[in-house]
């Protein structure tokens, strides 16, 4: 029933890449990047490519699928990740 799908090209600033793992690990932490996405399943289906060393203008690629009728939870679910201390 997941007839629609949405892919979101990220880039990431080079302020975010300066920073050492240990704190971009710490902000993705403190974000809940994982339970914001696990909330909307199984209704929104989500997929992360890493393309930062591809030489692409994008670091990473985020396929979602749902169904049209879960499609205010895609919407709450893209809000949540944008408000989080790892989108800014």
């Amino acid at each position: 029933s997941s007839t629609r799908a949405a892919l979101i090209p990220i880039r990431k600033s080079e302020e975010w890449w300066a920073l050492p793992q240990d704190e971009r690990r710490a902000i993705y932490e403190r974000s809940q990047h994982l339970n914001i996405g696990s909330d909307a399943l199984p209704a929104v289906a989500r997929k992360l490519y890493h393309s930062r060393d591809l030489g692409e203008p994008f670091d990473f690629l985020t396929w979602f699928e749902f169904a049209p009728e879960d499609e205010p939870t895609f919407n709450e679910l893209l809000i949540r990740l944008r408000a989080s201390e790892e989108w800014i």
